[in-house]
């Protein structure tokens, strides 16, 4: 089978002039896999002015750009990221879970993180929020933060588990893959991805609260709704290049497999509580 494409934006023609020292700003798009994340920073970079917000921090995403750039260190990486994907405006645009977050504070904490997975939100103090943003602090100067969220965890679980049986993460025009495997249905999996999502974006709230700052607020279902009109107001918030939002390139991946596995789990969630 012939390898697939890279996406174009992880290679060399997604860098940005060299830019000499950390960014002026950084427009940090906090969310959790599966909530429309790629759609919206393909948007921003095409607007101009925002960066290009890629996962630069998560684990799948990091090795090939980290190699590309001869980066052996996180240190390294973290000004090579800033020298190649800093628009000319001085922005950079990061796309950032909270996993990439509790990876990044591991690799420069290791001694004082617990085990990966197992913070709790509940018992994550203020304190320790701002400990573990102090961490990273330097890789994102003066942020602001874009809390990208997805309403329908039924349905954002189903996609998740679906790209992950079938090794299709985005669909894009020039961009085309053939499924790995087939997207089979798994009620207990399904219910461990709802809970992850639920934790991150609780983990999420409680590093706003205790940073004191209040995210622009966005779900994919109000981009789904009216993409221009929501991605729009965001655009003139950050003073992108552009208010206007740019043309979709990329295509909706649910499909008939994917609503009958939605309304499969709920059936049998309901059941099985009942």
């Amino acid at each position: 089978m012939a390898r697939p494409p890279v996406y174009d934006l992880v290679t060399a023609a997604g860098d940005y002039p060299p830019w000499d020292g950390p960014p002026r700003r950084t427009v940090v798009i906090c969310s959790h896999m599966r909530s429309g994340s790629t759609l919206l920073g393909e948007a921003l970079r095409e607007a101009g002015g925002v960066g290009t917000a890629l996962e630069y921090f998560h684990r799948g995403f990091r090795p090939t750009l980290q190699a590309r750039w001869g980066a052996a260190s996180l240190d390294d990486y973290v000004r090579a990221v800033h020298r190649h994907r800093t628009d000319p405006s001085g922005v950079l645009g990061v796309k950032l879970f909270w996993m990439d977050l509790e990876d990044l504070a591991h690799e420069r904490d290791p001694e004082g993180q617990p085990p990966e997975g197992q913070r709790l939100a509940t018992s994550t103090s203020a304190d320790d929020y701002r400990r573990i943003f102090a961490l990273v602090r330097d890789i994102f100067p003066n942020p602001t933060f874009v809390h990208l969220r997805r309403q329908d965890r039924v349905r954002q679980a189903v996609s998740h588990l679906t790209a992950i049986r079938t090794g299709l993460w985005r669909s894009i025009d020039g961009d085309e893959r053939e499924a790995s495997g087939p997207a089979d249905y798994d009620y207990e999996r399904i219910g461990r991805i709802i809970a992850a999502a639920r934790r991150a974006h609780a983990h999420w709230a409680g590093l706003f609260a205790a940073l004191g700052v209040q995210p622009y607020a966005i779900t994919y279902e109000q981009l789904a709704r009216d993409y221009q009109g929501t991605l729009g107001g965001l655009l003139r918030f950050l003073g992108a290049a552009s208010g206007e939002a740019p043309p979709l390139r990329t295509r909706p991946q649910a499909d008939a497999a994917s609503e009958a596995m939605a309304i499969r789990f709920v059936k049998e969630d309901a059941a099985r509580r009942a």
